[in-house]
């Protein structure tokens, strides 16, 4: 009976664990950045973020500096790749915080499961005021997930990514943004995991009645 209530106590922590988000794409060590890259006023800077799973997203959270003495407003994007080449393609969803005052932030955005079934992305910021933006990860490696020595910039402010909007970080000591992506568990593996709690459970109840 011990044993049984050993298996199904770590059942539970797996089930558990199972309900809460799955880190999908992390590139965001927490810690340790040195860059942030200030795109400017109003115009998008985007990562290639290529996740390692279909499913929805649950929350982008992003590593964001504002170097300026006020506060400052930021708008996500999230875009699929279907441009030319894996470029940026279709928005897939925009989302706005505001007041974020002067120093280094992880900016976490609650989206509305999006993007199922589109493992290859863009995603990215733009904020309302110069010297604001994406904090550059110390490590160039996300895990999971992967993403190019590239990103893209609205650099002429006209709203869109154009086929000369894209850029190499070209050997900087870092690269890629602090990006984090978490996915909605599938519903098929909490079932799973539900019937092995049950079944736990009528093998105690079984164990039980015998003694």
């Amino acid at each position: 009976m011990k044993r049984a209530m050993v298996l199904l106590g770590a059942l539970s922590v797996i089930a558990l664990s199972a309900r809460a988000n799955i880190i999908d794409f992390d590139n965001d060590p927490g810690a340790g950045y040195q860059f942030y890259f200030r795109g400017g006023p109003n115009k998008q800077v985007l990562d290639d973020v290529n996740r390692v799973t279909g499913l929805p997203i649950k929350q982008i959270n992003i590593a964001f500096f504002n170097a300026n003495t006020f506060n400052v407003d930021v708008t996500l994007y999230v875009y699929d790749a279907t441009g030319a080449g894996g470029g940026v393609g279709n928005l897939l969803y925009t989302a706005s915080l505001s007041g974020i005052p002067n120093g280094a932030f992880q900016l976490q955005f609650g989206t509305p499961n999006i993007a199922a079934g589109i493992q290859n992305l863009w995603i990215g910021l733009s904020a309302s005021a110069d010297r604001a933006g994406m904090l550059l990860s110390p490590n160039p490696y996300p895990n999971p997930g992967t993403s190019a020595d590239v990103f893209a910039w609205d650099d002429d402010g006209n709203g869109m990514i154009d086929s000369n909007d894209y850029w190499f970080f070209g050997g900087n000591p870092v690269a890629n943004f602090a990006i984090e992506v978490l996915a909605v568990p599938e519903p098929a593996s909490l079932i799973a995991l539900g019937s092995g709690l049950m079944s736990l459970l009528a093998l105690r109840r079984r164990k039980a009645q015998r003694v």
